[in-house]
């Protein structure tokens, strides 16, 4: 008999995750949400990232649960150091119930202006300041090192989707074999005061690539679901520091505030366990409505 108890629903308990930007932000979020909750997390992050301290956190915030961390570094704008990883943890597993790629940089042009007043020569000089290196860097961190990283892992969490679990269910039916990508609101805004083209458009391009990888990888069943995110404490967004270009905005979201640690959490373990495990090839915005009422930012 089915159980519609939530701590069946949403049991991760004893699952194997990776978690890309892992470190800080909402990587970290969605790791301490894990680990809390009895998974085992590979939390993969640059080597100048602290990895070392946090990893030490997430294993004493596991710990009543079960649950624990590995720390491993990946240069993800790199195709040998993925295929590498991928190595690395298919020595250690056999099964990756969760993919979670996280990573994401924004490159903001460096003579910045606002997009919404400039004048002509203004905004041609902004627009102009940005390096085609800084659009290389975001997109093959923001779109190109999801496409890899799930075609490297695509063995294990194909095992995991179809791992037996009894009485004729596998894996799959318990949302094992998932990929989630994260993208952002910021894909849906055409017109904002802050030039994000390169960074929106990276994400939009994200946004397309959850489809074409669920619709790949369909006889497998490995889900691929994409979260785009609003306004949520990180690197990229220092909710409460001084100088926040978005820290005006956070009143006019319709939940009138930030998102939260427990935002992402919740949303990562509904996508990944087996509350979940019927939601393939779409992406869901957790913005507190922000795009309801807003096209970008004022």
């Amino acid at each position: 008999m089915a159980s519609l108890s939530a701590l069946d629903l949403f049991n991760v308990k004893g699952r194997v995750a990776l978690v890309t930007g892992g470190s800080s932000g909402i990587g970290l979020m969605i790791s301490k949400g894990l680990v809390t909750n009895g998974a085992k997390v590979y939390v993969v992050s640059l080597l100048s990232d602290p990895i070392t301290e946090v990893v030490n956190e997430l294993n004493e915030l596991g710990r009543e649960a079960g649950g624990s961390a590995e720390g491993i570094p990946c240069d993800l704008t790199s195709k040998d150091s993925i295929k590498e990883l991928g190595k690395t943890i298919s020595q250690k597993e056999s099964t990756l119930d969760m993919l979670i790629s996280n990573a994401g940089i924004r490159r903001d042009p460096p003579q910045s202006c606002n997009v919404l007043t400039a004048s002509l020569e203004q905004l041609q000089a902004s627009m102009w300041s940005i390096g085609q290196e800084d659009w290389e860097n975001t997109f093959r961190v923001n779109t190109t090192a999801h496409y890899y990283l799930s075609v490297a892992l695509l063995p294990l969490l194909a095992a995991a989707a179809d791992k037996p679990i009894g009485d004729g269910i596998k894996g799959r039916d318990e949302g094992r074999g998932v990929i989630v990508i994260t993208s952002s609101c910021a894909s849906m805004h055409n017109v904002t005061n802050v030039d994000l083209t390169s960074y929106a458009t990276s994400k939009a391009a994200t946004d397309h690539l959850v489809r074409l990888l669920a619709a790949k990888y369909n006889r497998f069943y490995v889900r691929v679901v994409g979260i785009n995110p609003g306004f949520v404490p990180s690197n990229m967004n220092p909710v409460g520091a001084e100088g926040n270009i978005f820290s005006s905005l956070f009143d006019k979201v319709p939940a009138k505030r930030a998102g939260s640690s427990e935002d992402l959490a919740g949303t990562i373990l509904y996508l990944v366990s087996k509350a979940g495990a019927y939601v393939d090839g779409v992406s869901l915005c957790v913005d507190g409505g922000r795009i309801l009422l807003a096209n970008g930012q004022e």
